[in-house]
């Protein structure tokens, strides 16, 4: 009896795994793997003692059916929590979603059930013969099989994998996205800081575009904050070292966070952290034959974790198009 078709996953953010868990659920023989030590991507906790802070996204909205069927569910089941209605006053009534003890919880709930190899980067893609259509070899001397792959890392990354193997359009397509980064201050303080309720500001003028309290958001039992520099500032800052990079940050966020120091402070480089110029689409098939390579991320179609969450299924979905049913 022949096997089901396999289907190689690279990355294990919102994406990846949202691509993986739907081939897996029709049938599919699904390997998903990254090259960090943790599943989530941008849906990043960190630990810091006895802190836990959010690093990459922060919360998450419901805007569409399918979206919100899985919140409904997360929600059920203890994964997620309604953080607030909003970070201006009065609030806009607008649901802010977020893991129950942190992002990353929404990442390991769409990771449950699917073989994740971690800690291993794919360096190379190419084409495999009449057993697997693809082969991909990682940093760590592994090899991968596939008949079709699903890409999820940062275009650019993608780009690396897939740029001479598809069509120039396809390739034209990738080389027109661009991401702007995001450097991120976690800093472990001594007392509670001056952010007001609901924890968090969106902050729209200065250096920094987001400053937010973990502990009043419920997923540090410690006081901890969560500073973001916004697109031009982390551009602007990014080149310096990290020990002028982590006092530029705090010297803005002083306003909130008092004059002391830090007990403990970290710096987190998100180089690719939202898409500035997008792919119109939900995903982007790169190579359209019966053994796809198709690409998904938060820079196709829309931002955001339920962009992320969207591209993810229109991955599978184009992947199982081509390669037909599993029985």
């Amino acid at each position: 009896m022949r096997q089901p078709a396999s289907v190689l996953v690279v990355g294990a953010g919102v994406a990846g795994l949202a691509a993986g868990g739907r081939l897996a659920d029709s049938g599919y023989r699904v390997t998903v793997v990254d090259k960090a030590r943790g599943v989530g991507g941008r849906l990043a906790t960190r630990r810091i003692g006895a802190a836990r802070l959010d690093h990459g996204a922060q919360f998450f909205t419901v805007r569409g059916a399918e979206m919100g069927a899985l919140v409904e569910g997360w929600l059920a089941r203890g994964v997620a929590r309604e953080w607030c209605r909003g970070f201006r006053r009065p609030p806009d009534g607008n649901p802010r979603y977020v893991g129950a003890t942190g992002m990353t919880d929404l990442a390991k709930d769409l990771a449950g059930g699917l073989d994740v190899a971690l800690s291993t980067r794919v360096e190379t893609l190419s084409p495999g013969d009449d057993e697997h259509g693809w082969v991909a070899h990682s940093d760590r001397g592994a090899t991968f099989g596939a008949d079709a792959v699903v890409l999820t890392p940062p275009v650019p990354q993608t780009l690396a994998l897939v740029g001479t193997l598809c069509t120039p359009e396809a390739r034209d397509a990738l080389r027109a996205v661009s991401y702007t980064p995001t450097l991120a201050l976690l800093a472990v303080l001594d007392e509670d800081p001056g952010i007001p309720p609901p924890g968090a500001l969106q902050l729209t003028e200065g250096p920094l575009s987001w400053v937010a309290d973990n502990r009043s958001k419920g997923i540090s039992p410690v006081p901890a904050v969560t500073v973001h520099a916004g697109p031009r500032a982390s551009a602007g800052w990014w080149e310096l070292g990290s020990e002028a990079t982590m006092a530029a940050l705090l010297g803005a966020a002083r306003p909130w966070i008092g004059s002391r120091d830090p007990l403990e402070a970290q710096l987190v480089r998100w180089r690719y952290a939202a898409p500035d110029v997008s792919h119109p689409d939900r995903c982007l098939v790169a190579v359209d034959t019966e053994r796809p390579v198709v690409c998904a991320g938060d820079a196709f179609g829309e931002p955001r974790v339920e962009g992320a969450l969207l591209s993810g299924l229109a991955a599978a979905g184009a992947v199982i198009q081509r390669l037909g049913p599993t029985r």
